[in-house]
């Protein structure tokens, strides 16, 4: 009879969830730059699409910030419950990179979100965008610390390991890890393909059931743009990041994975050479585009998503057997328990996963097919 260990169970439920919540980060890295782009362009222009187009996907970027907190708390769970010491032997490194990104987004939360999400239409234009520009430095922050956390794992440097826990003795080798560059392209590719081909496909799937108005028209632009970016990214990371960053292609067990991700990026790069032919050459808007090309972007709406998830993957397991390169093996730190246990609770936040994701799709739908209330203006106050 075929058995799975513990072990392995207990590392697809944790990476399970760190993938889970890497498509949500992806998604509100992307829309926080997103949304500071349309505000300066509504400032520069002053025409009442950009700004249309920013109270859609304002919305979004507030369903990936509840979705990004909610999922937080069962990861945390999990390593609490799972890795136990792990958490006690590189405390040195991740505990104050984790309360640094806690105390971020505390700040964020408290004084720039509620600015930016509740203050719109209540404060002056100025303080507005201000509130759009931090919010969008703090969740790169945010990010840029989990990316260095990440950098170390992968290869550890400015620690010194003793018997107990690893200790830190250049907190520079670590803040300005030589791998994070690397990464926060990867970051930069993966939320633009996400992103991008989110607003590409919810366009389309507008358009097939009504005419588009100028904002969503523009919105299938700007979608375009940040995919075509996002593509160019991560052909850069496949040409000269491979080896860093990913599990070796000939690595057991992996190939299916890299093939998924090679075929589903090639399906993507043909769509978007479609697109800019009939954008670009012939000169047509997406309702004038063939209505197989608009069933096409809609089917693919979420495909940047996925492919953060295997991208994701060939990232996270990287280290096998080790969570700390060479340090710490996942052996050294699993909490041992039952095959049954693991199955059960598996299955348990699989279902909650699939509950967030649909209600998240139902949201971001229902808002595509009625529209959004336009904020209320007063007088000398931000559209």
């Amino acid at each position: 009879m075929f058995e799975i260990s513990p072990l392995l169970l207990a590392e697809w439920q944790f990476f399970g969830s760190l993938g889970f919540l890497s498509v949500f980060v992806a998604v509100l890295f992307s829309s926080a730059w997103l949304l500071l782009f349309l505000k300066l362009a509504w400032h520069k222009t002053g025409q009442d699409a950009w700004i249309g187009v920013y109270r859609y996907w304002v919305r979004v970027f507030a369903l990936a910030m509840v979705v990004s907190v909610a999922v937080t708390i069962p990861l945390m769970i999990q390593a609490g419950t799972l890795w136990p010491a792990l958490l006690m032997k590189i405390a040195g490194v991740a505990g104050p990179l984790a309360c640094l990104a806690v105390l971020l987004a505390f700040v964020c939360k408290l004084i720039f979100f509620n600015g930016m999400l509740y203050r719109q239409g209540k404060m002056k234009e100025k303080w507005h965008t201000a509130s759009v520009l931090m919010s969008a430095l703090g969740v790169t922050g945010i990010v840029y610390l989990m990316l260095a956390l990440q950098s170390w794992m992968n290869a550890p440097q400015g620690t010194i390991k003793t018997e107990s826990n690893i200790v830190v003795h250049d907190w520079l080798a670590i803040v300005f890890h030589h791998e994070i560059a690397w990464r926060l392209i990867l970051v930069f590719a993966g939320s633009s393909l996400c992103l991008g081909f989110m607003m590409m496909g919810v366009s389309a799937w507008q358009v097939l059931r009504r005419p588009l108005n100028q904002a969503e028209n523009l919105t299938f632009r700007i979608g375009l743009v940040m995919a075509l970016y996002g593509m160019a990214g991560f052909v850069l990371q496949v040409l000269f990041a491979q080896d860093t960053l990913f599990v070796p292609f000939a690595a057991n067990g992996w190939r299916k994975v890299w093939w998924g991700g090679i075929l589903l990026l090639g399906i993507m790069l043909l769509v978007l050479t479609l697109l800019c032919y009939y954008l670009l050459g012939k000169k047509r808007d997406i309702g004038k585009m063939p209505v197989f090309l608009q069933k096409w972007c809609s089917l693919m709406t979420f495909s940047g998503c996925l492919l953060v998830l295997l991208t994701g993957a060939l990232s996270y397991f990287r280290n096998l057997p080790f969570i700390v390169y060479k340090e710490i093996a996942l052996q050294e730190v699993f909490r041992y328990l039952s095959t049954q246990t693991l199955v059960l609770s598996s299955l348990a936040y699989l279902v909650v996963y699939l509950l967030i994701a649909v209600s998240f799709r139902q949201m971001f739908y229902q808002a595509a097919r009625y529209g959004v209330v336009p904020v209320r203006k007063t007088m000398g106050a931000a559209a």
